[in-house]
């Protein structure tokens, strides 16, 4: 069944007529349709995505970028897959759009971003990393990282930065991959997979589990018959903290452990954890704090920028991953695609616009670039200039950006052999 957002939720963002008549570009309101989870197990952080979105409007409304003061979002509060189905339907069907904004959870993702493929609209996926999402699709765009481009940062640090550190030779390296059975898990644990055995990494276990029903007391039990030197972690937050607080009673040996995005780099993780987060590693894509060498200038300064509008709008909460991703995906399509749309704002002239998006990494509020892969390729719509880090969890519950070496905001905790 359709979940629609209520009132309260779904976005007025329409400009008063008054403010219409000094705004660039006045013409036809323009709908763009934005489907996130604003409730259940994931509103946390659909609703802070949306609002990243939104703060990328109202800054595009503020410096008056070309028709951003027409721009009207349409949100819709969506579950699980079928209702985010059912949310593309009506915004197509009910409200006319032609491009369509979300979605933060990947099995949301996967499942509306193909429905807008059938019916020949834009999807703009703005958080969801699953390779799914884009894979085979014609109208649909991504502005943030695969999950098999984490996954190959995680396996990436291990080998260039733990490895060497720890005077370890990658044939004699033993790893366990703990992932779930879906497709976030699956992208996640592939580019793991794929790099250790690029890396000549000797041993890697793989472990897949399903979320909605597991023992993390056999999934810990699986990892320490492994005897992995690396433990790299691909969960949601409620499985991740029992797995790790599992492997920590259970007493298995470490060189260290690496997760993944939905997980082991929220901050919820370490408040749930508290000094057992400490030392602990995350890949994901990067929160408002960066490092200078990451951002150019006036990335510097817009960052600035989204970080006010979005405490402003949101009671002086920080802006942490899901938001400023939301704000990357948002700020290039209201500022740096929609902009070059000509004439009728159509499916195919907004998508031959984000292909003539040109922006050099550093450029984003994340150190990110974009420039999207072309038609044909295995990768079309995906953003190649997205960007993706490894922070660690130190002392006083900070996530300190230890990779690469630009986006750095800290150093390694010292390790032990």
């Amino acid at each position: 069944m359709l979940r629609l957002a209520p009132a309260a939720v779904t976005t007025l963002l329409l400009i008063s007529a008054c403010a219409q008549t000094n705004a660039v570009n006045p013409g036809p309101n323009l709908t763009v349709g934005a489907i996130y989870p604003l409730s259940g197990p994931q509103a946390k952080g659909g609703r802070e995505e949306l609002g990243g979105v939104r703060a990328a409007l109202e800054l595009a409304q503020q410096q008056r970028v070309t028709g951003a003061s027409r721009v009207r979002l349409e949100v819709i509060d969506a579950q699980t897959p079928d209702q985010a189905t059912a949310a593309v339907d009506r915004l197509v069907d009910q409200d006319h759009v032609r491009v369509i904004v979300g979605t933060y959870g990947s099995t949301l993702a996967v499942a509306a971003a193909a429905r807008a493929d059938q019916r020949h609209v834009v999807y703009w996926e703005t958080g969801a990393v699953a390779d799914d999402v884009t894979r085979g699709k014609t109208y649909v765009f991504r502005t943030v990282a695969t999950g098999s481009t984490l996954g190959r940062t995680a396996a990436q640090f291990t080998e260039r930065v733990l490895l060497p550190r720890l005077g370890l030779a990658a044939p004699a390296t033993r790893v366990a991959i703990v992932h779930t059975n879906d497709f976030y898990g699956r992208s996640v644990a592939a580019g793991e997979a794929a790099e250790a055995a690029s890396a000549g990494i000797g041993s890697v276990t793989s472990i897949e589990y399903d979320p909605h029903s597991y023992d993390p007391e056999t999934v810990v039990q699986q990892v320490a018959a492994a005897r992995p030197d690396f433990l790299w972690d691909v969960s949601y937050l409620d499985d991740g903290v029992a797995v790790w607080k599992t492997v920590l009673a259970d007493h298995v040996r470490l060189l260290a452990a690496i997760g993944t995005s939905s997980a082991f780099c929220m901050p919820d993780f370490q408040k749930r954890l508290g000094d057992q987060a400490v030392g602990v590693y995350a890949a994901d894509k990067p929160d408002e704090v960066v490092g200078a060498g990451a951002l150019t200038g006036a990335a510097r300064a817009l960052l600035g920028q989204a970080i006010a509008r979005f405490a402003a709008d949101n009671h002086g909460q920080e802006m942490e991953i899901p938001g400023v991703a939301g704000f990357v995906g948002g700020w290039t399509l209201f500022h740096d695609v929609l902009p070059r749309v000509t004439g009728a704002a159509g499916s195919d002239t907004i998508r031959s616009a984000a292909m003539n998006v040109d922006i050099p990494l550093g450029g984003e509020i994340n150190g990110a670039g974009i420039s999207f892969a072309p038609p044909g390729s295995p990768d079309a719509g995906q953003n190649r200039r997205a960007a993706a880090v490894v922070g660690q969890w130190q002392a006083g519950g900070v996530m300190r950006i230890v990779y690469p070496d630009a986006y750095a905001t800290g150093t390694i905790l010292p390790l032990a052999p």
